[in-house]
């Protein structure tokens, strides 16, 4: 039947073409074998430069490429500037394609004991303007804080997830988190009381520019109900950051809130539990009325 004639590429340009894919096959093949089998020295040689570009300083006792784009590091010590080194049991980073649907095609999981964090990033994660996160085992004993072993602060985090993004220069970010416990000095004069411990506390949260906003807070503390709201200023910069949180004590007449009522405050009939200070450094204060 008469017709248009089919185009055939011509027999050249096909053994050419074949010949030229069969080639880059085998450099990607090459280039693998030759990353993974690369010593631990010359692969953290590669990343500390890139590393101190954006003021992090990182030594491995083993590092090791993942097929078929990854880098596993164990035994590792990172550092910033003016913060004593945290020692992690290991750092994995990959590039799953599957991510894109997200736009975040980065996933860093970092591990040390029983705690850990999964973080997804957007494509460009050295400067990442989108991404989730997900903390689970973390407490204060794993920062390299002295204030939470000699000030008696300190929280432990059970699960704590968020998403965040960056437009116009301006970070946005949400999410919610359970602790097994946050606890606060109470340096106050005479007071029985030396410390409060939040039990089971949970939290919601958003992040607005370089502030952490808490419409919601729960918990117990020496038996009783705990809810309040709360705000930190400069969080970004914790031992910068300026904190107020205010809690409601709910039945505050049982266990040992009610010895304070007792000794500061016989005719009072409600009290609140206040935090001030820093993230690194917060202290609480009881308010009677």
């Amino acid at each position: 039947m008469p017709g248009n004639p089919k185009r055939r590429i011509p027999g050249g340009l096909r053994g050419g073409a074949i010949v030229a894919i069969g080639a880059l096959l085998f450099l990607a093949s090459l280039f693998f074998a030759v990353a993974l089998t690369l010593p631990s020295d010359t692969i953290v040689a590669t990343l500390r430069p890139i590393l101190r570009k954006h003021g992090a300083d990182l030594s491995a006792r083993e590092a090791r490429f993942l097929f078929p784009a990854g880098i596993r590091l164990s035994g590792v010590d990172l550092s910033f500037p003016g913060s004593p080194p945290v020692a992690l049991d290991e750092i994995v980073a990959t590039w799953e394609w599957t991510g894109l649907f997200r736009w975040e095609p980065v996933r860093m999981r970092i591990r040390k004991g029983a705690a850990s964090a999964d973080l997804r990033l957007s494509p460009a994660f050295w400067s990442a303007r989108s991404g989730h996160i997900l903390l689970a085992g973390v407490s204060s004993a794993d920062l390299p804080l002295s204030v939470f072993s000699t000030s008696g602060a300190g929280f432990s985090i059970r699960q704590l997830e968020g998403r965040w993004n960056v437009r116009s220069g301006k970070l946005a970010a949400e999410g919610a988190g359970a602790f097994d416990f946050l606890q606060v000095p109470v340096p106050a004069p005479g007071s029985p009381i030396r410390e409060a411990r939040i039990e089971g506390a949970s939290l919601t949260f958003l992040i607005r520019g370089k502030d952490l906003l808490i419409p919601k807070l729960a918990g117990t503390f020496e038996g009783s109900q705990v809810d309040g709201t709360g705000e930190i200023n400069g969080a970004l910069s914790p031992r910068d950051s300026t904190m107020t949180l205010l809690l409601r004590i709910r039945n505050p007449f049982d266990g040992r809130i009610g010895m304070l009522f007792d000794m500061l405050s016989k005719n009072a009939k409600n009290a609140n539990l206040r935090i001030v200070g820093s993230l690194t450094a917060p202290r609480g204060e009881f308010q009677f009325f």
